[in-house]
Formats: C-alpha cells, sequence, structure tokens
C-alpha cells in the first residue's frame, strides 16, 4: 500500500509540472519588438508571457513568472513530502504489505567454531565428540511463525530450550551448501554432534499441502528440513517419517532465493538478527570430491544405486565442526486466561 501510494505521488509530481511549467513558444504578442518570425523557446507559464530573452519586458510578465515558480516549488514539496513519509513507513515496517507471516516466538541460537570435525572417540561418558572451547560465531535470533505451523514451532522450541544431549546445544550444523543454506539439527546420536530423537507425536501439518507453501525467497529464511533432509540435497519431494525425525531445520544464506526448497521443505520462521553469523557458517570449507568421484557418482545414480545418495552428503560436510553452544526462548505468546 506504501508503495502504490509513493507511485500516485510520483505521477502527481509529473502532472505538477506538466501543468504549470513547460517550454514552449511564445506567444508573438508577447515578443515586443521582435521583428524576426523565428520561434523563441522560454520558459513560460502556461497562458502567460514568457520569461527570458523572449519577454516583452513588461512588469506583469516577471511577476506572473515568480508566482508559477513559487506555485510549482510548493506543490513539488508537497508530493515529495508525501514520498518520503511513505518511505519512512516502508523502512519502519519492512514486513508490511509482503505477506510476510508474523512471528509468535523469538528463539536463540549460540554458534562457536571447532579447529576439527567431530571425534566421536573424544566423547567421554554423556559428552559430545565436539571441541569443549570453540571460538565464538555469534548469536543468531529468530523469529517464528507459531500461527503458521504450531505444532512444528512448539517441537522447535523444545529442542531449544531442552538440556545439552536432548536438544539442539552441543550439536553441530552438518552440511553447508554456501549460496543456497546451512543444514542443522539431524537425529542421531550425540556423540556425533547429532540430535537424540525425540520421539514427537504424529504431526498432522507434515501431510498437509498447505504448510508447504511458504517459500524460499529472502536470506535468512528457517524452515524444516524434510526434502533438504535427504542425501538428495535439496530433496526430492514427499514426506515419509523414515526420512525426517522432525528435527532438522535449514537457514537460507542468500542473496538469491533458492527456489529448489519451495514444496518439499516446511517455512516457520525466519532470521531477526545475526545474518552475519550465518554468512560466517557458510564460509566453512566443506569437503570437495574430486572429478572422478563426481563422475562415478553420477553413473551410481544413473543405475539407481542407493549408495551415490549417500555419498554426496559427505560433499558438503563442513571441514570444521560448526557447533550450537547454547540455545534458548527469548519471548513467547503470553498464554491465554
Amino acid at each position: 500500500a506504501a508503495l502504490s501510494g509513493r507511485s500516485r505521488r510520483i505521477a502527481m509530481l509529473a502532472s505538477v509540472l506538466r501543468s504549470s511549467v513547460s517550454p514552449t513558444v511564445a506567444p508573438r504578442a508577447c515578443r515586443g519588438n521582435v521583428d524576426r518570425p523565428t520561434p523563441v523557446r522560454a520558459l513560460t507559464v502556461r497562458g502567460r508571457c514568457p520569461v527570458g530573452p523572449a519577454a516583452s519586458g513588461r512588469d506583469d510578465a516577471g511577476e506572473t513568472s515568480r508566482l508559477g515558480r513559487r506555485q510549482s516549488a510548493m506543490a513539488i514539496a508537497t508530493v515529495l513530502s508525501g514520498i518520503e513519509a511513505s518511505s519512512d513507513f516502508v523502512r519502519a515496517d519492512p514486513g508490511a504489505g509482503q505477506g510476510i507471516p508474523a512471528v509468535t516466538h523469538t528463539v536463540f541460537l549460540d554458534v562457536g567454531l571447532c579447529d576439527s570435525i567431530v571425534r566421536a572417540d573424544r566423547a567421554l561418558g554423556n559428552k559430545g565428540g565436539v571441541c569443549t572451547s570453540p571460538q565464538t560465531l555469534g548469536r543468531i535470533t529468530i523469529g517464528l511463525y507459531g500461527n503458521l505451523v504450531p505444532n512444528i514451532v512448539r517441537n522447535f522450541v523444545s529442542l531449544c530450550e531442552a538440556s545439552p544431549g536432548e536438544g539442539y546445544a552441543g550439536t553441530v550444523f552438518h552440511r553447508v551448501k554456501p549460496g543456497e543454506y546451512v543444514l542443522a539439527g539431524q537425529a542421531g546420536s550425540y556423540r556425533l554432534g547429532q540430535v537424540q530423537t525425540p520421539g514427537f507425536d504424529s504431526n498432522p501439518e507434515m501431510l498437509s499441502s498447505a504448510s508447504f507453501r511458504e517459500r524460499h525467497l529472502r536470506p535468512g529464511t528457517v524452515s524444516l528440513a524434510v526434502g533438504a533432509a535427504t542425501g538428495e540435497g535439496d530433496g526430492n519431494g514427499g514426506y515419509s517419517p523414515a526420512r525426517s525425525a522432525g528435527t532438522e531445520f535449514l537457514i537460507t544464506t542468500g542473496p538469491a532465493p533458492a527456489p529448489s526448497l519451495d514444496g518439499e521443505n516446511v517455512v516457520f520462521g525466519r532470521v531477526l538478527k545475526g545474518m552475519d553469523v550465518v554468512t560466517r557458517i557458510a564460509a566453512v570449507p566443506t569437503f570437495r570430491p574430486s572429478g572422478n568421484s563426481i563422475a562415478w557418482n553420477q553413473v551410481a545414480e544413473w543405475l539407481r544405486d542407493e549408495r551415490a545418495a549417500k555419498a554426496r552428503e559427505s560433499w558438503s560436510k563442513p571441514t570444521q565442526a560448526i557447533v550450537i553452544t547454547d540455545a534458548g526462548v527469548l519471548t513467547r505468546p503470553d498464554p491465554v486466561t
């Protein structure tokens, strides 16, 4: 609405300029002692004598010109002030009029970087195999769409609140695809920096096509990884409980949209603060396959060998452990009384 209003004001400005001040040919009656009939172009207030070399020198012509310029300036100032007010409105509420779902909860993820990959042989007792003193990368603050997919948001909040070994704290980002997304929350062994399978109740939202309608248009889009949780990279469509434990989530890195994620992963939030941290995560080097490995993988894929997809998982695996050192809830809706 603000942008359309701005367009209307710009059109109004153009109309004012066209109606008030325009270069035109001076009427012969206003030329005074000009002998030649050659047209003279001058700044002319419509219906009045020109101002400048073609003016007749009469006082009323100069006064009329000054009045026309004053009226035009006032009109321009009015239109520009309206445009500026519209711009302020857009800056104050960047999501206004863009169809972005409302944020109901805010959570945080504190992220650190180890000097090596996860080492399960270093894990003692219930401690994970990540380093004990990771380098701090920063905090990511995420706004959640509790009105859009309440069950998914509730499960995500519970994993943020859980203690290390039971939720996201102490687990790692296990896939990095620069220019697309980073992936975390893989279910499995805590010794490997993974999330212990929580055993969520059956979620009807995962069977509803409406849950998959939101698109991955903006950097910092947060979604439940369903397709992206498989070895197919961005997924191959559909939902299967065997393919997703409901714990993996991805954050798009930008700068461009990620249309390959649309329709296969459920958007449930966006990054409110900390996109610089997401950028640092995306900059961590990953394991790169050789040309021969890629070629043989393509052959295996053509032969429908399931190991091909498994092998591709390691191609985007970080060479250093990117650890969620802490997680929690910042705000939530007031309870209904």
